[in-house]
């Protein structure tokens, strides 16, 4: 199995790559939102939450990237006083 060394660009292109493949094997579009979370089809509840989680997903890769890109200038959270 061939590795690839890790760099910035490595990471973006790996989670872009997640959160394509995510957005194409469940037809979501990134400018709809969740209102497409609601099937085109009679779903069962469990295949609903999955779709739900699959979309979360996605979001999440896509908002990783975008964390990376802007230098991880998270807000800071002290979760000791929680």
């Amino acid at each position: 199995m061939k590795t690839i060394r890790f760099s910035k660009k490595n990471a973006l292109d790996a989670l872009d790559a997640r959160a394509l493949s995510i957005k194409l094997a469940n037809d979501f579009d990134s400018a709809n939102g969740t209102a497409q979370l609601k099937p085109h089809r009679n779903f069962g509840h469990e295949e609903l939450i999955n779709r739900c989680v699959e979309y979360g997903r996605m979001l999440a890769f896509r908002q990783f990237a975008e964390a990376i890109e802007e230098g991880f200038r998270f807000e800071a959270i002290n979760f000791k006083d929680q």
